[in-house]
């Protein structure tokens, strides 16, 4: 079943890609949460790796929806791992850290 406003591919044993379209919808992020959870419950993932390659800035509303889905990941064994983050949503990012995110980073998904 597709997802509106992002696109889901399992690329591994456990590993999922989650591409995020400009048509996704952050505002009310309980419906998007409880999806993606899902699909990737239900395909036995254990890895998220969410790309941002397209995101040249991340402001408070989308750190906060990040934090809310790598969270949820935490807590049902998921491990999320944030790519491909350009410099600049790097540095607009890091104004709003105040500890460690629940995300990790990476430049790519690993080989």
């Amino acid at each position: 079943m597709a997802i509106s406003g992002i696109h889901l591919t399992r690329i591994g044993k456990g590993n999922y890609l989650l591409e995020p379209l400009r048509s996704m919808n952050i505002q009310d992020p309980g419906a998007l949460l409880q999806h993606i959870v899902a699909q990737v419950q239900q395909g036995h993932g254990t890895h998220l790796y969410y790309d941002l390659s397209e995101l040249p800035i991340i402001d408070q509303i989308y750190y906060d929806w990040l934090d809310k889905l790598a969270r949820t990941c935490q807590t049902i064994n998921i491990k999320m791992t944030c790519i491909n983050m350009q410099s600049t949503a790097a540095f607009t990012l890091s104004k709003f850290l105040t500890s460690k995110p629940a995300f990790a980073t990476a430049l790519d998904v690993p080989d």
